[in-house]
């Protein structure tokens, strides 16, 4: 493809691996996010001074841009999903049209 050709390809396996890896990503990070929460809240049991209120808040700071960060990865695999069945169905036309 030359520098100006305006056309492009879409590789549907490479997007297929993308949106399973965004999946199981998103799986880890929920799996590790829950194993921390866990943790910070049994250290919370036996510790109580301004400084565990502090580490209370930056912990519940981290966890919301945590929360958010999965939000958006979830957004951009739905996005990616829709891309794939629209990218196949495409095809699936124009295969149909051109025999």
């Amino acid at each position: 493809m030359s520098q100006d050709d305006n056309s492009y390809r879409v590789n549907l396996q490479q997007l297929d691996d993308a949106i399973t890896a965004m999946a199981t990503f998103g799986s880890e990070v929920d799996a590790h996010l829950s194993e921390v929460d866990t943790l910070v809240a049994a250290l919370h049991l036996d510790w109580s001074s301004s400084a565990a209120e502090a580490q209370r808040a930056a912990h519940d700071k981290w966890m919301a841009g945590a929360g958010e960060m999965r939000e958006n990865l979830d957004e951009l695999r739905e996005v990616a999903k829709r891309a794939h069945t629209s990218y196949t169905t495409a095809t699936q036309t124009n295969r149909e049209m051109w025999p």
